[in-house]
């Protein structure tokens, strides 16, 4: 198994930091040091040290003072005697390579030892080990080829749970044996550094094989068990690639599990555990293994953390706000959507499982649809008794379709549906239509719906999206009034009443004030400048055009000591504007930034722009909440909001959000003087003068 640049891969001074870490490697002579650790007098009368020849010595280690006068009487000429650890046994090193084993085992050559290249880690052999897990690792010798294998979690645990690996002796330094662990575990650990950081390759070493059985080296409580998770947490801080961060936690997730034994005997609460946990410093918790089989809650996200996106990061919000455990069924959704992990952070610490399905990625279509609903059925089977509620949230209309298989399966489990913003028609007031393709599918729901709700049905996946939740579900979470009555407007008065009956009206949720500094954006500003910033993607009824309006308004009010930065989906129609635009000194373009970053930039900014949804003309009322609504109150920044009349950002009174009503374009300049005064920045700039032609 060849392994290549494992180490000092996340930044740009990574060629530059392992060549200077090769000049300070120590350069041996090609053979083998076995170090041997002798614990008890029981040992010493015992030891077999291994027959030595010309490339070979043999450093045993004995940290009682009986245990060493008697190994130091007992050793031969090729034997060095050393009173310590095995830390000081590494001073004897004398050759490329290094075996450390205990005082229990005996090492033995198959016809002497075999030429050891510098680059290469060897795995020996074992005998007179029963074992599970050496059963395993003898499986695993025998039947494979280390070269069939690539560098994974499963993989690299074999290789060092019960294996007596030869290492480079360069790379023996990478783990000091430490009295807060077992012998046993000091060994995983001196083989994992070892190989997370070889640049060359994994090997067998047929002529040399180690006798005797092993202790497993778990840890005896939960306090040693913490003790190994918080070493192999200052490991994942380092410069490691991706590969090499996935085996850490994967060994994190380990040791972590075996925690939650002591959560479920009762030893000690999960809360108590996690708080320990923080106040040793450990920064990567694998809450997953802490909450494994506690979750009573199945949320159905179609779209979900680690995929970026805005329905997705919302239901993760809504998870934090809860404060539930609970399983997420979500589905891949790398051909759309891209992939930002730590946006699990928002609800790490409430996730017990997910389940992530590969059916087809779409926005509407029913053969995704529909799998994703066999596919949620099939695994909600497997633990039905376990949920006593559900929560689907749209969008994608995927999620509520796999709900109400559920509802459907047990009418007794509590359904929590939530709309994102209305389904059948768009911002435009235009009917979306997406067939349901099924015509057996579509006569079960009127079947299933009765003589009374049965007109309501037709092939419409996003109607069909909104009438099933209406008629089934339990509670029905809508993010303003007004979007609840534009959605039931369309109804008689019986399911009007019905929704109502079972309506909660909810705004999406902020986060707390730490999860603003989870990432740190270098992105530069001039503070003498009032910097203004707008986050999101650019629509048919929001764009360029809207931020060019403001820097206008402003520009023409005489002001002109500002900055607008926009942060958003860039393409060639958007940049054609901008650089044709008579106000782009006063707007800088920036490509979309990820989720975490975007919260601690709103910080670093003066003012944050937030735009109503254009719906005059089109609709009776405004029924939307911009969702950035909900991250920008969490941010230190002030709020300015282009609203429509009576809408419900219009009428929101709250400390930091200043309104203008979108088309009162006479009052952008008042309203912008008082945002400056409220800041403490002047609004006009002598040096800013900027001749426009």
């Amino acid at each position: 198994m060849k392994l290549v640049n494992r180490i000092n891969t996340a930044d740009a001074n990574s060629q530059y930091i392992n060549k200077v870490i090769s000049t300070l490697s120590q350069s041996r002579p090609v053979g083998l040091t076995v170090i041997q650790y002798i614990s008890d007098i029981h040992e010493a009368e015992n030891v077999q040290p291994a027959a030595a020849d010309a490339n070979m010595n043999v450093v045993i280690a004995a940290d009682s003072r009986e245990v060493y006068e008697l190994v130091q009487k007992r050793a031969d000429e090729r034997t060095t005697a050393v009173f310590g650890t095995v830390e000081d046994a590494k001073m004897y090193i004398k050759y490329s390579h290094v075996l450390i084993t205990g005082g229990s085992l005996t090492v033995k050559f198959n016809g002497g030892i075999p030429d050891l290249l510098s680059n290469r880690l060897y795995l020996t052999d074992i005998r007179d080990n029963d074992a599970l897990d050496a059963k395993i690792y003898r499986k695993f010798l025998a039947d494979n080829n280390i070269d069939e294998y690539n560098f994974d979690s499963h993989t690299v645990e074999k290789l060092i749970r019960e294996a007596n690996c030869i290492i480079p002796s360069d790379l023996i330094f990478h783990h000091s044996f430490s009295d807060n662990f077992s012998f046993r575990f000091n060994i995983w650990m001196s083989n994992l550094m070892a190989i997370v950081n070889l640049n060359g390759e994994v090997v067998t070493a047929e002529e040399i094989c180690v006798h005797g059985a092993t202790e497993r080296g778990i840890p005896e409580n939960y306090k040693e068990t913490l003790m190994c998770i918080k070493y192999i947490d200052s490991k994942i801080t380092k410069r490691f690639d991706d590969a090499v961060s996935e085996v850490l936690q994967y060994f994190n997730k380990v040791f972590t599990a075996n925690l939650k034994n002591y959560i479920d005997k009762g030893i000690i609460t999960r809360d108590d555990l996690i708080m320990e946990m923080e106040s040793l410093g450990i920064e990567n918790i694998y809450y997953s293994a802490l909450n494994k089989g506690d979750a009573r809650k199945l949320v159905l996200a179609y779209c979900f953390p680690p995929f970026n996106d805005t329905s997705g990061n919302v239901m993760a919000k809504r998870i934090f706000e809860a404060g539930d455990i609970v399983d997420v069924i979500s589905n891949d959704m790398s051909r759309i959507r891209k992939k930002d992990n730590k946006l699990l952070h928002i609800m790490s610490h409430l996730l017990d499982s997910q389940i992530v399905l590969t059916g087809p990625q779409a926005f509407s279509s029913w053969t995704s649809i529909e799998e994703y609903m066999q596919g949620v059925y099939d695994k909600y089977k497997l633990y039905e008794d376990k949920y006593d509620e559900v929560y689907s949230r749209v969008m994608f209309p995927h999620s509520h379709f796999a709900a109400f298989e559920i509802k459907k399966e047990n009418p007794g489990i509590k359904w929590v549906a939530e709309f994102s913003d209305p389904l059948y028609t768009d911002v435009s007031s235009n009917l979306r239509y997406a067939p349901i393709e099924d015509d057996d599918y579509i006569e079960m729901l009127k079947e299933y719906t009765g003589e009374e709700y049965s007109r309501q049905i037709d092939d419409n996946s996003f109607n069909v999206c909104e009438v099933i939740p209406f008629l089934y579900a339990d509670e029905l979470i809508f993010t303003n009034q007004y979007q609840m009555e534009y959605m039931m407007e369309r109804f008689d008065n019986s399911i009007k009443e019905m929704v109502k009956s079972k309506a909660v009206i909810s705004q999406h949720p902020t986060l707390p004030r730490e999860m603003y500094d989870i990432v740190k954006s270098f992105y530069k500003v001039k503070q003498e400048e009032i910097n203004i910033a707008y986050f999101g993607n650019f629509y048919d009824t929001r764009g360029f055009r809207q931020i060019e309006l403001v820097a206008k308004q402003l520009y023409e009010t005489n002001i002109n000591n500002f900055k607008i930065h926009v942060f958003t989906n860039l393409n060639k129609k958007t940049m054609r504007f901008y650089r044709q635009s008579e106000f782009k000194e006063y707007i800088e373009m920036n490509q979309y930034v990820p989720y975490f970053e975007f919260l601690n930039l709103t910080d670093l900014m003066d003012v944050l722009l937030i735009f109503d949804a254009e719906t005059v003309g089109i609709k009776p009322y405004n029924p939307y909440v911009p969702s950035k609504l909900s991250d920008y109150r969490g941010s230190t920044s002030k709020i300015w909001a282009f609203t429509e009349k009576d809408s419900v950002l219009d009428l929101t009174d709250e400390e930091n959000l200043y309104t203008v009503q979108q088309h009162d374009y006479y009052k952008y300049g008042e309203a912008f003087v008082q945002i400056s005064e409220d800041i403490g920045k002047p609004v006009y700039n002598a040096a800013n003068i900027k001749c426009l032609n």
